[in-house]
């Protein structure tokens, strides 16, 4: 779990915070203001400053916060004066906003507060759905509102520009002021301050919401805070009810707010959901007794917990905070709990963890044991973590007598904290921060502060809201640096001298609602102080010679070597029931027998009665086993692709026989493949549907085939075989090939045929593909004749044939037939004498079948390439744990993966975790995935009823799946495993492409049909999308990487040797680029993001070599980046690529050997000729899925997913089977056809570290 922070406020009113990967309390530089309250969520903490004003502090974000401004600039076509910004009185406005509802003019556009800078001037929108404009920008339609369209036409009325400008928020790291309510901000100063609804149902992603209580007893609500406005945009005062004076208040996670007033009552605000997220009404609640007032609550998710004035401590049980916005019950509890323990205040984590300060010792507090079963905990247990001390920290404002009191307590600290220098310095340095609250009309104190501060970074105080009171820090630049060496924390100061405090400082609030702690994983804030020194004594002399006399006592020859073992585990018989389907038949039940003798292995498919054999083969031929299970079906599919059927499904009764089966399958395949323990760096990996990693480790192949010379060998034996033979080559037919076939010629021969054919050519015409064959060489002895033929055939047309020379084979003679490959021609030696040489028609690389024909019986056939011969279908795949979505590599062995709820995970370079037990696994740590099963509730229209759940006999099925094929209720959806728990009900989703209505409902003329937001007169029919969420908990070799959630990564070394810098390209779930600083092979997490601005959200992301990256955009059109180099590997800028006709682009991924996309429609595109100083290219060639590509999984409808590598290319299909491209030279970066892998639910493969 990635670090979180426990903010606190100590008794001089300086915030500190708490870091769980921590042990210290590091104070937020002081910037001259002391505060009384805090509240947080993650990154953002709102306080109540000594003033009685509010602040907002904007943390630990590793994408900077920018809006884009857009207008759009509309103009009508005009008889006489052609295009005009005059436009008719019912038009829209001259700039308005995208549906011309809004008045949107350039000059008006203003920045929100002094916290915000504009990114450069305004500029033109150039690109429409991804296709680019001309340089005015203009879109063309018939009239206001409509399609629009790149090209004008003879019936364009109307057209638009849009204009467009970034700002930043630039009080990042910093105390930013928020507006008081009134100009004289002491005429109604604020007494309470909270924030929370991060995760109210439904609402928009970033939503937050902050109450706020004035010293008039009012209620305010902030509107408009989110992640992309921190600070909101005003204050609404909320009505309470007559004669309730409201003194504190909270508001939890899912937007529930609860009250103390002053009279010990609570009050509890109903109707907060996603419509109304200031809620309706309030509801009373009672205090815990009658003389027992509350006087300070915190709301969690599923708990509220309260102090009362005489310090007792009380929870609130029945509160549910995901129904409380519909149902009073669940808002209000149903009663109060008293819990042991003496408490000043209390904080309530997202997660209900509970945090206290003592109400005696002003301690910090923990609730253990606090769970979902279990919300009220066991115990509480005291914080022991040490106030770190600097000379940026608060005693830098105090007087020396102060300073020396705090520190009578210190065990041991550098001399020089007490030079009198040394405090002269920090008195010093403390008067660079103004101490008035700087949004304030401070009058004649501003003079005060008018001195040029010492940094001059520093914000001076204006007298405006969105001021900022300290300085935003560049941790690249300033004197300060990140806690920890992690950026996942606030800014601290880097101290040459710093002094840690072993006294406890005195506490006056803790803040919790950033905090996330896994209550089985407790950071090390509770060891208690002054453990021993035991870890000393293992060192010590007198032991190491103790260990060495006990050594010595035993002889070293072995005692036991004649006496039998006692339990043999070189052989060994597993047996199990299961059920097996053939291929995609029914299942039948059977009996599995695994058995293992000495250093070989076979497995046994029995009928039931465990007496005859339905199947049997040995474990060499398995390639991979993979988890192909069912919700309530736990299946195992065994890939065995030289049997037939190739795809064995085994299923299980519980999910508990399957692992048992599956680490059996792993442990003896990976014994037989020599693939047990850490894989190679130069490893392919491969993620499947159900989330499983696998890897395909080479080295083994390498080993089996590198020969002499550095020369890979294949040797097949034929001799068994009559003719027509046809021998598959997978290895690339490159220069420096060499081809060696031995054989007998018949008797009786009239003519033979020996080709090196390559792929086929498809065309695709009405719906259907032909077949044009292709041969690079047809070689055809004709006896009668005495000639040998050499051709071609391109694309089914035979070239010109040559003839030249005699006839040196003899009918019922062996013969030594070489073919060798060199730039330009074949060499053709026969009996090793050197034939002839044949000029190539087609590149030798795509070379991928050996033909042979006529009366001859081959004998032999050897195959010496000078790169590894690899046949997809025969590489062995073996799972490593986790649940990922995607992974990738890079040629040093750096991998990094993505999960399904986009979090980022590193390689720790183990193996095993998962279903594999601790004995055959090394460096994993826990993993948690989640995902969200979706189903659409469907409905129709009729004159009587309106909208009912009753469609016409041909209608989709009323609660189906989002193509209305397949059947799917919300009662039907189970959880694939055990592993798997549901972590929310089932809930309307209202983020559906297209737009919903308040009811999450989407509108169509018919089905299926264009889905809209609001109903229109002709639709008949509408559909909403149903969401729940669930949770998975597992293990494997992979450590969590930050808070930044990813959608797609990439990572390319600098330099070829090992010990390089990896440039690490990233997109952030928003589709913000960002660079990962500081990777290498030693610290493959890096240290920190730099973020990379571009116009456009991207939505993937390619670098390959590092200084070629290229990204797609959400809208289908492609970038390129310019002004990469080894001192900036983030570049310049974004270059525009225009998309392929008629296709948006979905994936890309770049390298050596070129730049490759998929695009949305499945189909795959080449960009042609791309070289170093033109690296963008000319334009795409597009591959289609041939009928080989369609026939290679069932379902396969074209491609979704490539990774090019340095030399390879590999794709998966959205039938999930994979796919190797052959014949890429550069002649021709497309390839000319694909070998097939086993189709094993793969969607996405990662070649790029495989050389």
């Amino acid at each position: 779990m990635p670090s979180s922070l426990l903010f606190g406020i100590n008794n001089e009113g300086r915030v500190h915070t708490l870091s769980t990967t921590g042990t210290m309390w590091r104070e937020i530089p002081y910037a001259g203001q002391e505060f009384k309250k805090l509240s947080a969520v993650p990154y953002f903490l709102w306080a109540l400053g000594g003033d009685h004003q509010i602040y907002v502090y904007v943390h630990g974000l590793d994408i900077p916060i920018r809006v884009r401004e857009e207008a759009y600039e509309n103009e009508r076509w005009l008889p006489i004066e052609g295009f005009s910004s005059r436009l008719l009185p019912t038009d829209r406005y001259r700039f308005s906003n995208v549906d011309g509802t809004v008045d949107r003019s350039i000059d008006k556009i203003r920045l929100p507060s002094m916290a915000w800078q504009w990114e450069g001037d305004w500029q033109l929108e150039l690109t429409l759905d991804g296709q680019p404009l001309d340089h005015q920008g203009w879109t063309y339609a018939v009239d206001f509102p409509a399609q629009y369209y790149s090209k004008k036409q003879w019936k364009s009325c109307v057209r638009r520009r849009l204009w467009v400008r970034s700002r930043r928020y630039s009080a990042m790291n910093s105390w930013c002021a928020i507006a008081p309510l009134h100009k004289d901000a002491t005429s109604e100063p604020f007494i309470d301050i909270s924030i929370g609804g991060q995760s109210v149902a439904g609402a928009e992603p970033g939503t937050m919401l902050v109450w706020a209580v004035t010293s008039h007893n009012r209620v305010m609500f902030r509107t408009g805070v989110s992640t992309k406005s921190p600070e909101g945009a005003r204050w609404n005062p909320i009505p309470t009810p007559i004669g309730s004076e409201i003194n504190q208040i909270s508001v939890g996670p899912t937007g529930l707010v609860w009250a103390a007033l002053l009279d010990g009552r609570a009050l509890v605000r109903v109707g907060v959901t996603r419509d109304s997220l200031s809620g309706e009404s309030w509801v009373e609640v009672r205090g815990p007794g009658d003389n027992l007032k509350i006087g300070q609550l915190s709301v969690g998710t599923c708990a509220v917990w309260a102090v009362t004035q005489n310090k007792q401590v009380w929870f609130r049980k029945g509160v549910k905070g995901e129904g409380a916005g519909l149902s009073e019950e669940l808002a209000a509890g149903c009663g109060w709990v008293e819990m042991v323990g003496r408490m000043a205040q209390i904080s309530v984590a997202a997660n209900d963890q509970v945090w206290a300060v003592g109400a005696d010792d002003r301690l910090v507090y923990y609730r253990s044991g606090v769970g979902a079963s279990d919300l009220t905990g066991k115990r509480w247990k005291a914080l022991h973590a040490p106030l770190q001390v600097s000379r940026a920290s608060s005693n830098a404002s105090l007087n020396r007598d102060k300073f020396h009191r705090s520190f009578n307590a210190l065990q041991s600290r550098p001399s020089s904290m007490c030079e009198p220098s040394t405090i002269a310095e920090w008195e010093e340095q403390s008067h660079s921060a103004p101490t008035a609250p700087t949004s304030l009309p401070v009058g004649d104190l501003a003079s005060k502060f008018e001195t040029q501060p010492k940094n001059p970074k520093a914000w001076s105080p204006v007298h405006s809201v969105g001021s900022i009171v300290g300085t935003e820090v560049h941790p690249e630049v300033d004197e300060s640096v990140w806690s920890d060496g992690s950026r996942e924390s606030c800014i601290f100061a880097e101290d040459e001298e710093l002094g840690w405090a072993e006294y406890e400082a005195p506490w006056s609030w803790v803040e919790a609602g950033a905090c996330t702690v896994d209550p089985a994983q407790l950071p090390n804030w509770f060891a208690e102080v002054g453990g021993g020194n035991n870890h000393t004594e293992m060192g010590e002399p007198w032991r190491l010679r103790i260990l060495d006399d006990l050594k010595l006592r035993l002889p070293t020859k072995d005692l036991y070597k004649e006496w039998q073992m006692a339990v043999d585990t070189t052989s060994w018989v597993h047996t199990g029931e299961a059920r097996v389907s053939w291929g995609s038949g029914q299942f039948v039940d059977c009996v599995l027998q695994l058995e293992w003798v000495q250093i070989t292995g076979t497995l046994t498919v029995l009928n039931p009665d465990g007496a005859s054999t339905m199947n049997l083969f040995s474990l060499n031929d398995i390639t991979c086993v993979q988890c192909c299970s069912e919700p309530g079906s736990p299946r195992l599919g065994i890939h065995v692709p030289r049997h037939s059927p190739s795809l064995l499904k085994f299923q299980f009764s519980s999910d508990a026989q399957l692992e048992e089966w599956q680490a059996h399958f792993a442990t003896t395949c990976g014994r037989l493949q020599h693939v047990l323990g850490k894989p190679s760096e130069g490893s392919v990996w491969a993620v499947t549907t159900l989330g499983d990693a696998f890897i395909w480790d080479p080295t083994q192949l390498e080993s089996n085939q590198l020969r002499e010379n550095d020369y890979y060998v294949q040797k097949f034996d034929l001799s068994g075989k009559e003719s027509p033979i046809k021998v598959a080559l997978h290895g690339s037919f490159k220069p420096g090939t060499c081809l060696t076939l031995t054989g007998c010629i018949g008797d009786d021969a009239d003519r033979i045929g020996i080709n090196l054919d390559a792929h086929s050519t498809y065309r695709l015409r009405h719906k259907a593909h032909s077949e044009h064959e292709n041969t690079c060489l047809h070689f055809n002895p004709r006896f009668v004749e005495s000639h040998i033929v050499r051709n071609s055939m391109i694309e089914g047309k035979w070239g010109k044939e040559e003839k030249e020379g005699d006839l040196p084979l003899k009918r019922g003679q062996e013969f030594v037939l070489r073919i060798e490959t060199t730039e330009d021609a074949f060499l053709i030696y026969i009996d090793d004498k050197l034939f002839t040489n044949y000029r190539h028609r087609l590149p030798p690389s795509s070379v991928s079948m050996l033909s042979i024909w006529g009366r001859l019986q081959p004998f032999k056939l050897v195959i010496k390439s000078p790169e590894i011969i690899l046949d997809p279908l025969n590489l062995y795949w073996r799972q490593v744990g986790g649940h990922l979505r995607r992974v990738e590599s890079c040629r040093v062995g750096v991998t990094w993966a993505i999960g399904y709820d986009h979090t980022a995970w590193v390689y720790t370079g183990g193996w095993g975790g998962g279903f594999l037990g601790a004995l055959d696994s090394h460096n994993v740590h826990p993993m948690t995935d989640s995902q969200d099963y979706r189903v659409y509730e469907n409905q129709r229209w009729n004159p009587v009823t309106g909208y009912t759940s009753a469609g016409l006999p041909t209608d989709r099925y009323m609660w189906s799946d989002a193509t209305g094929k397949q059947k799917r209720t919300r009662d039907q959806v189970k959880l694939l495993s055990v592993k798997w728990q549901w972590v929310s009900d089932w809930m309307i989703d209202f983020h559906v492409p297209g737009g919903v209505d308040r009811d999450g409902w989407q509108y169509a003329v018919d089905f299926p049909g264009t889905y809209h937001a609001h109903k229109n007169f002709t639709d008949y029919v509408r559909r909403r999308r149903w969401y729940r969420r669930c949770a998975v908990a597992t293990t494997g070799p992979w450590q969590e990487l930050g808070h930044t959630k990813l959608i797609d990564v990439s990572l390319e070394p600098v330099k070829d040797d090992l010990d390089s810098i990896i440039s690490v390209w990233a997109l952030a779930s928003g589709g913000q680029a960002m660079v990962r600083t500081g990777v290498t092979r030693s610290n493959p997490a890096g240290l920190g993001w730099e973020h990379v601005s571009s116009d456009q959200p991207l939505g993937s992301i390619s670098c390959g070599p590092y200084n070629l990256v290229w990204a797609t955009g959400k809208k289908g059109c492609a970038y390129w980046r310019i002004g990469i180099t080894e001192n900036k590997l983030e570049g310049e800028r974004w270059v525009c690529v225009e998309p392929p006709n008629g296709g948006q682009l979905k994936q890309i991924s770049v390298n050596v050997i070129g730049v490759w996309a998929v695009d949305h429609m499945g189909r795959i595109h080449v960009r042609k000729e791309v070289t170093t100083t033109f690296p963008e290219g000319t334009h795409w060639q597009t591959i289609t899925p041939d009928p080989l590509v369609l026939n290679a999984a069932p379902n396969t409808t074209g491609f979704k997913h490539v990774s090019v590598g340095r030399n390879e290319v590999w794709a998966a299909t959205n039938g999930g089977a994979i796919l190797r491209r052959a014949g890429i030279c550069p002649s021709n970066p497309a390839g000319s056809g694909w070998f097939v892998g086993i189709p094993g639910n793969w969607q996405q493969v990662s070649v790029r570290a495989f050389n």
